[in-house]
């Protein structure tokens, strides 16, 4: 005879499925066997070289700035490199003293050029998703020559933190909270501005409600619309960067 806690035992269990979320590949997957690994330290600079033996870095994780100091000038902070990004000599003048360096704790794929472009030449799903990219950057950094060539100082700072927020930056009940990856001196001279006048425009900002510092090296943009009111480019700027945001790469 069959108890009826032992029918209740031998009854099957319902399980309430669990819905499965996609994991979209990595793009760049086939390349790491073909790619050093290297985690550089913040602030360290990576050297690169043209030429037979020039060097590809591709981005996993963290940021890296390209920068360079003419003779006698202050040095300029020419390009953000963001996770999926791709970095080589031959993608920028040989200016003075440039130097990739990075602003943050990263991870980087680094291989030969002559690897990368025939990974580039190749009609496959990796060669189309290259393309695409570099003409990702090739756009953004025609965006940061219209921004510091035509924009006023408060609206070089808005824009850059619509890019931010767009970029790496999650909602929250305050807004959209971002890491600040950059010291103040490392954006005022990714903006083309002096330290105190950029000192004076995130103030401002601040006092009037459109952004909140919470601790060292975090932010809030508490008024989106107010914040996007203050940049001419911010649509061009979140359709930009947008899409990147939808696609972030997981090391």
């Amino acid at each position: 005879m069959i108890t009826h806690r032992a029918s209740r035992r031998a009854r099957p269990q319902l399980v309430k499925s669990v819905p499965i979320i996609p994991v979209a590949p990595d793009p760049f997957g086939a390349l790491r066997p073909r790619a050093t690994l290297m985690r550089p330290r913040r602030h360290q600079q990576l050297s690169f070289t043209s030429g037979v033996a020039e060097t590809v870095y591709i981005v996993r994780g963290g940021l890296l700035v390209v920068q360079a100091t003419p003779p006698g000038k202050h040095r300029q902070l020419l390009a953000l490199l963001y996770p999926g990004d791709i970095f080589r000599a031959a993608f920028i003048p040989p200016l003075p003293a440039a130097a990739l360096s990075a602003v943050a704790a990263c991870e980087l794929w680094r291989l030969p050029a002559t690897t990368f472009e025939a990974m580039l030449a190749d009609e496959s799903d990796l060669g189309r998703h290259l393309s695409c990219q570099l003409a990702d950057q090739h756009a953004r950094a025609i965006m940061h020559a219209a921004i510091i060539g035509g924009l006023s100082g408060e609206e070089r700072v808005a824009s850059f933190l619509i890019e931010l927020a767009v970029r790496i930056g999650t909602p929250c009940a305050n807004g959209t909270s971002f890491d600040m990856p950059l010291s103040r001196a490392d954006i005022a001279d990714y903006l083309a501005l002096n330290p105190d006048t950029l000192s004076r425009i995130m103030s401002r900002l601040k006092g009037r409600g459109l952004l909140l510092q919470m601790g060292h090296n975090r932010a809030v943009v508490q008024d989106w619309d107010a914040m996007r009111a203050q940049s001419p480019v911010a649509d061009a700027l979140i359709a930009l960067h947008g899409k990147a945001n939808a696609r972030r790469v997981v090391g």
